[in-house]
């Protein structure tokens, strides 16, 4: 096997040992299981669902188990023998746990579900938990990467808003044009965009300018395209060479966005809690700017349930009812992510004017163009593969048609040892 497991096996290792360790009495606690993570906000928000679920149902009571550490806690209790019954899990790493077998298909228990309703949901989000046909999941929030820019240094600058008519050479034209050395000590101390490092969010540009991480079939890498390979050069360039991104050097662990140091910054929307305190300066969200297409990746939670459960049809009524229009509520007012249900997400419970973002149906319309990251076991392998190759252009070390070679070497090897 070698010295290290891929996210396949060891899924399927921990699995091993549950069908070992749980035996067969049946026997478990008073309330089911529900594992979740996320901050003290999220906290209180669950409490309050759960409140509400075991007042709808007072013959179901739930035990929530809320971790910090959860991708790691989660493992060592489906190893243990002890899974909880409902947990959250990510679209990135669905495809793994399903094809382990350690979360159970509901797909019978949907069809013979008559007050179930797959129609109340977004389509894409909802669709991002089947595998093979099958639903393993009901999503809780969904998001898509938009553009977040700072009003006054727009204002200051004299740059209109971004809109839809906005492309890449508007973006960058922007850039320029809001970096600047407010002090005048001859360094500059405000930038046009904060260059976003993570693999996923590479996803919008390549896809944008007509590439992609992976072939349709999932089978290669085709990152090495010109097309991908022009989109990572135009995000090395921006900090390395118009000079409109801060280095890692002058980033300095700081939250430049809500300093009022960066004019844009493309994120999902998770940072609105956050940004939502900021006192200093107005901001607002946009689509973000588009290149040969229009796309952006949309990210979903879903609850899945374990396949070891033994109170699968209480569980499911648990998720139905969290995932569901009353659940969807409290996502909205939370505000980290999207409601997956169409009617509450077009509801005043999410399109709240009287906060910001005031135009929050930009994560609407962005879901007629957003697209699933690529579905593959391999998930997390290729994650890592390319996050050390990409560290090598983001620090300025190599060029982009360099690290997308090694990475597509390197990922088509692993892909080749594919069962």
């Amino acid at each position: 096997m070698g010295e290290c497991m891929n996210a396949r096996e060891l899924i399927g290792a921990f699995f091993f040992i549950v069908i070992i360790a749980s035996g067969c009495d049946g026997k478990r606690e008073e309330g089911i299981k529900l594992m979740y993570w996320g901050s003290y906000e999220e906290i209180e928000i669950m409490n309050k669902m759960v409140d509400a679920f075991e007042k709808a149902h007072s013959e179901i009571k739930v035990s929530p188990i809320h971790s910090a550490n959860y991708m790691d806690k989660l493992q060592v209790m489906i190893g243990g023998g002890t899974p909880p019954d409902l947990f959250y899990l990510g679209d990135d790493n669905f495809v793994a746990y399903a094809e382990a077998g350690a979360i159970a298909s509901v797909e019978e228990i949907k069809k013979t579900d008559t007050l179930f309703n797959a129609s109340d949901y977004f389509e894409l989000p909802f669709n991002a938990f089947k595998c093979e046909g099958e639903l393993y999941g009901l999503p809780i929030s969904w998001t898509p990467l938009v553009l977040y820019y700072n009003k006054d240094i727009f204002d200051e600058a004299g740059v209109p808003y971004p809109d839809t008519t906005w492309d890449w050479d508007d973006f960058l034209s922007a850039c320029k044009r809001c970096t600047n050395d407010t002090d005048g000590d001859g360094e500059v101390d405000q930038f046009g965009y904060l260059l976003s490092t993570g693999w996923t969010f590479t996803f919008n540009w390549i896809w944008q300018n007509g590439g992609d991480v992976l072939s349709p079939d999932g089978k290669r890498c085709i990152i090495g395209s010109k097309e991908a390979v022009d989109a990572l050069q135009f995000l090395a360039d921006l900090r390395w060479n118009y000079s409109v991104s801060p280095t890692p050097e002058q980033i300095a662990q700081r939250d430049l966005f809500t300093t009022g140091k960066i004019a844009m910054i493309v994120s999902g929307r998770w940072v609105v809690p956050r940004y939502r305190t900021i006192k200093d300066f107005r901001w607002g969200i946009s689509h973000l700017p588009k290149g040969k297409v229009r796309a952006t990746p949309i990210f979903t939670t879903a609850y899945v349930m374990s396949n070891k459960s033994v109170r699968q049809r209480d569980v499911w009524e648990l998720a139905k009812f969290l995932s569901g229009k009353e659940g969807s509520r409290f996502i909205a007012e939370l505000g980290l992510g999207v409601p997956s249900v169409k009617s509450v997400a077009h509801s005043p419970h999410f399109l709240n004017r009287k906060k910001s973002p005031e135009n929050s149906e930009v994560y609407l319309d962005a879901l007629s163009y957003a697209r699933r990251g690529p579905r593959t076991i391999y998930w997390q392998e290729i994650g890592n593969i390319m996050e050390t190759h990409l560290d090598e252009l983001w620090f300025g070390k190599k060029d982009a048609k360099e690290v997308a070679g090694a990475i597509a070497k390197e990922v088509n090897r692993l892909l080749s040892e594919e069962k």
